[in-house]
């Protein structure tokens, strides 16, 4: 029996892995330059697929710093709009300016997603004892990391294009997480998306040890959920995180609003990642690639038994939202995942607990 045709509604392009910054905490080793895709290329494929299952209604266009290729961003997104695609764009935003933000509009950027790792309420000294301004500074490895990031995100929210922010949770900027969270409500923006530290990439050699325990993720997560019902920005959890959020519904029977929700992964299924090179991967954090379209077409490479077999093995556990597959995969080189995740079942439910407790002698 022949299989149907599998085309995802998500197209995620690296339109380049270029980039002149140096994250410590970048999760693909951006920087390095290699044969990429041109704006073509990747035109080619979103019409292919886009042909294929009209439902397919988004692209996001990654990197590298896909600024640091603009034109061919904004060639993508032009033709993204003309087919009714909505476009998001994710980067460090430094290069925003008012005038680039306006264009990016006009051709069809619906949402940005720029980095912002702390509130710039505290300073940070690094292990050889120099002050930086943020941890977000010293985690971009430039010491106007942080003034950059909110210039850009001022200027796209000022340009009426929506904004949503990445929280990379690290030891680091733990106790930073609310203070940022409320900080950037004060922008204008209107996501707050919470993710643990991918140790991968730059991250993978420098911030192991930034790596938060099981206990902490579950905390921080209770204690951002809590302060939503305060703020009207959105918290969005994905990577590791069971479904439904914890505490959300003893928070909503205790009388509270809370603005949080779990966005399942559509990793695999109804997302698929190109990178600049053109390999196609399950999952924008992947080492390996299920095929290159220099060599075949995109949804032969999708639909092909490597792809098949990969979702079989990974989609279960991305579905449940019991974790995140790529995160397993890098994540038991380095520690027990298990533990891991055991360690964030069981503190969610001692917090769950207190949390009752607390409401009955209220």
């Amino acid at each position: 029996m022949k299989r149907k045709t599998i085309v995802p509604d998500e197209l995620r392009f690296a339109v380049t892995r270029k980039c002149n910054g140096a994250c410590r905490h970048c999760y693909n080793n951006s920087g390095y330059d290699t044969r990429e895709l041109s704006a073509g290329e990747f035109v080619h494929i979103l019409r292919e697929a886009k042909e294929l299952n009209p439902a397919l209604d988004r692209i996001t266009l990654t990197g590298g710093e896909p600024l640091d290729e603009t034109e061919k961003v904004i060639s993508i997104a032009r033709t993204a709009q003309s087919l009714g695609v909505r476009v998001r764009l994710a980067t460090r935003g430094w290069e925003l300016n008012q005038t680039l933000c306006k264009e990016l509009k006009e051709v069809g950027v619906t949402r940005i997603q720029i980095g912002l790792d702390s509130s710039g309420r505290r300073e940070y000294r690094d292990e050889k004892g120099r002050k930086w301004d943020s941890s977000h500074s010293w985690l971009r490895a430039d010491h106007e990391g942080f003034s950059k990031a909110i210039c850009g995100i001022r200027n796209a929210v000022a340009a009426g294009v929506s904004v949503s922010v990445r929280y990379s949770l690290a030891k680091l900027n733990i106790d930073d997480t609310i203070d940022t969270y409320a900080f950037a409500s004060t922008l204008g923006v209107t996501k707050f998306k919470l993710r643990v530290l991918f140790p991968g990439g730059r991250a993978m050699r420098n911030l192991l040890t930034q790596l938060v325990s099981g206990k902490e993720l579950a905390e921080v997560q209770f204690s951002l959920i809590q302060a939503s019902t305060k703020e009207r920005m959105q918290i969005e959890v994905t990577q590791p995180c069971f479904f439904p959020l914890p505490f959300r519904c003893e928070l909503e029977q205790g009388g509270f609003s809370s603005n949080a929700y779990k966005e399942s992964c559509p990793c695999g299924t109804a997302a698929a990642y190109i990178d600049s090179n053109g390999d196609v991967k399950y999952c924008l954090f992947d080492q390996q690639s299920l095929g290159n379209v220099f060599v075949d077409s995109f949804v032969s490479i999708w639909n092909s038994e490597t792809a098949r077999k990969a979702r079989e093995r990974r989609c279960p556990l991305d579905a449940t939202g019991s974790g995140c597959s790529a995160f397993e995969v890098l994540y038991r080189q380095f520690g027990d995942y298990s533990r891991f995740i055991n360690e964030y079942v069981a503190s969610a439910v001692e917090l769950s607990k207190k949390f009752h407790a607390q409401r009955e002698c209220a």
